[in-house]
């Protein structure tokens, strides 16, 4: 994949910097499709800008996951008490990043992965969706996006595909994952008309109130680690 960040950078203001850089495109590569789909909707106050993520990172670089405590004490105050899982994940993500680079670590989603989830368990009373998602992630749609990536499939594409399977396995309305699991069998976006299918289950959804505030944040997620190789599955 050719957009994967350099791992080991000399350079802590640059590593920092393309970060930063890869969270804020993936948030921006959402909002291109946000005004089509509801269910992308972005909760209020929940879009971190590039100061805050830049502070994290540099949270984290200052820290290791070692000193998950310390480290979480020197987070940004709108991360540490955010009411949203969003938030709390670019944060915690950039934070994951910056203790790796500052260990010489390679940059690989499984290790982000696994350091922003130390992260998040030492949160006073933190949210343990935030912490969950990145398993989701990693099991449910990065899987998805890097496959489509390989196949020369455009951004717009791989979040939409992996937007149905996360509605597919991970909604807690059975009649969306009845219905996202339908989308697949015929292709998902893939398939014929499938992306005005993907409209018309967007518009169903809005229709019977189903709501799932997390699967931007999900996604966004997805979009961010897919920058980064796999690595190992166990961090060191």
């Amino acid at each position: 994949m050719n957009e994967g960040i350099a791992c080991c950078p000399e350079n802590r203001t640059s590593t920092r910097e393309a970060v930063v850089d890869a969270m804020l495109a993936s948030g921006g590569e959402l909002a291109q499709l946000q005004p089509a789909l509801n269910l992308l909707s972005p909760p209020l106050n929940a879009t971190p800008g590039e100061a805050l993520l830049a502070s994290c990172y540099e949270a984290g670089a200052d820290h290791n996951a070692d000193e998950a405590t310390r480290a979480v004490s020197a987070l940004p105050a709108a991360v540490v008490r955010s009411a949203t899982p969003s938030l709390q994940r670019s944060g915690l993500l950039c934070m994951a990043a910056g203790a790796l680079s500052a260990r010489q670590l390679p940059l690989t989603h499984n290790r982000l992965c696994d350091v922003a989830g130390q992260f998040a368990r030492a949160i006073p009373e933190g949210d343990e969706e935030a912490g969950s998602g990145f398993y989701t992630v990693r099991s449910v749609s990065l899987p998805v996006y890097r496959r489509l990536r390989r196949d020369n499939h455009s951004h717009s594409v791989c979040l939409q595909q992996a937007l149905l399977h996360l509605l597919a396995w991970k909604s807690d309305s059975p009649w969306a994952r009845q219905q996202a699991q339908r989308l697949l069998w015929q292709g998902g976006v893939l398939g014929e008309k499938g992306e005005f299918a993907l409209l018309t289950l967007d518009d169903e959804l809005r229709e019977r109130q189903i709501v799932w505030p997390a699967l931007r944040s999900l996604l966004a997620v997805t979009g961010f680690l897919v920058r980064f190789p796999a690595g190992p599955v166990f961090s060191d």
